[in-house]
């Protein structure tokens, strides 16, 4: 699993796989990402690999952001695979940057 954070660690990039296997390493990094910002954009686009194990844990990391007042944001506007898996189990996700983060808005546009 690679992840890769870009402006000023309030943006993280998953690369690879997310599933049952790798979970804990996963949290942990993202537990530390999320200690340097009061908020914290997921962009789960470039995994390859992702079970409902993966986003059962991005549902409790977003959980446990917002009782510390923090906030995730998962974001996926083209991977299928992921898109289906969170309709599967019912957990909101991103195909578009809130508005409120104009700093990384480039993400909604197509290249």
């Amino acid at each position: 699993m690679t992840l890769h954070s870009f402006l000023t660690n309030r943006f993280l990039s998953l690369e690879g796989r997310l599933y049952s296997g790798n979970l804990s390493e996963v949290q942990f990094k993202i537990e530390a990402a999320l200690d340097k910002t009061q908020s914290l954009i997921i962009d789960l686009d470039a995994l390859e690999k992702f079970d409902q194990a993966g986003a059962y844990m991005l549902y409790i990391a977003s959980e446990k952001a917002r009782e510390n007042n923090k906030e995730i944001i998962l974001f996926c506007r083209e991977n299928d695979k992921v898109k289906s898996i969170f309709s599967f189990v019912g957990i909101q996700y991103y195909s578009k940057i809130p508005k409120k983060y104009p700093y990384i808005g480039f993400l909604n546009h197509s290249y």
